[in-house]
């Protein structure tokens, strides 16, 4: 079975494009966002279990689940968060499993948002590798990425773990602080050498 490294970081560390880095490198990434958000199909048992739990104004007319009311809601509402992981985290974990046995590579990289409040779960995973940058960077990029206002940006970093806590589980340590060149140089020193170990 292939190793698994997973790469995490806070919100707007950039970890999308060190996982784009690896891609490039011809490394499977299977992504736990991407996971959830085929779960978040109209219809899907998930969704039925988030309408069950939060009522239908959390849905749109056409049965799409609006992301941008959810969000607020588990933002504003620590019990609402656990409410949607409580649903969510069983069935992404069990279809990130699946999509990991499928590979035969010598890793594979599982990317995954919030490793340190879900370690318990993931024990398959071999080597951390934490993407950072610091506190301010990382404000300034989720403002400008998703729109949102400054107290909604310190929101959400907020409700993640800190960075002290992502770093202290780390086995690496990918540094985001300069050109998405010198990330992507950054990577592919980790692929050769974590593909040494891997033989």
């Amino acid at each position: 079975m292939s190793k698994v490294v997973a790469v995490t970081g806070g919100i707007g560390s950039g970890k999308t494009e060190v996982c784009n880095a690896f891609m490039a490198l011809g490394v499977p990434v299977v992504d736990l966002d991407h996971i959830a958000r085929d779960m978040s199909a109209p219809g899907s048992s998930a969704m039925q279990a988030v309408r069950v739990q939060f009522g239908d104004a959390m849905f749109n007319a056409d049965g799409q689940l609006d992301r941008a009311k959810l969000r607020e809601l588990v933002f504003a509402e620590p019990d609402a968060l656990d409410q949607l992981n409580q649903i969510m985290h069983p069935a992404i974990r069990l279809e990130a499993i699946r999509q990991i046995a499928q590979y035969a590579d010598a890793y594979v990289v599982l990317a995954i948002p919030l490793l340190v409040e879900s370690r318990d779960d993931w024990r398959m995973i071999d080597h951390v590798l934490v993407v950072d940058c610091d506190e301010q960077m990382q404000l300034a990029r989720v403002i400008q990425r998703s729109q949102l206002s400054e107290g909604m940006a310190q929101a959400m970093i907020a409700a993640q773990s800190s960075r002290d806590e992502r770093l202290a589980i780390a086995d690496s340590v990918i540094e985001n602080d300069q050109t998405l060149a010198k990330l992507q140089e950054k990577v592919l020193e980790f692929h050769k050498n974590f593909s040494k170990t891997c033989q």
